[in-house]
C-alpha cells in the first residue's frame, strides 16, 4: 500500500487569498477560525488541485476561484494557482493547476 503525506499547499490568487502557504506537521495539522476566515477555501484549493472542483463538487466554470475586488468583481489579468508538496513512498511529487484567462486586445 502507497503512503501518501501531503506536505505543503501553497495558494496563489485562490479565491479571496492573495499569496499563502500551509505546512503541515508530520503528526496532523488542524485548520480552525471563525466562519468567513478561509477554512473551506483552503479545503476548496486542495480539491480543485486534485479534481478541478471544489469541495462541493462543482467543477471550475460553476464555482469562482478569482480573487475578487472592493467592488465584489473579479480582478482580471492575474494567475491564479495551488501548488501541492506530497511525498508518496519517500519520494517527492509536486502538483500544481494553474489557472490563467486569455486575454484579446479588442479591434476597433
Amino acid at each position: 500500500m502507497k503512503t501518501i503525506k501531503l506536505e505543503t499547499l501553497t495558494l496563489s490568487n485562490f479565491k479571496g487569498i492573495e499569496a499563502k502557504t500551509i505546512i503541515f506537521s508530520e503528526r496532523e495539522t488542524v485548520i480552525s477560525g471563525d466562519n468567513g476566515t478561509g477554512k473551506t477555501t483552503i479545503f476548496d484549493a486542495f480539491t480543485w488541485l486534485l479534481f478541478g472542483k471544489d469541495s462541493l463538487g462543482r467543477s471550475d466554470t460553476n464555482f469562482s476561484i478569482k480573487t475578487l475586488g472592493l467592488d465584489g468583481k473579479p480582478l482580471h489579468r492575474l494567475e491564479h494557482s495551488v501548488t501541492g508538496m506530497l511525498d508518496v513512498d519517500g519520494k517527492p511529487l509536486k502538483l500544481q493547476r494553474t489557472l490563467r484567462e486569455k486575454w484579446v486586445k479588442p479591434r476597433g
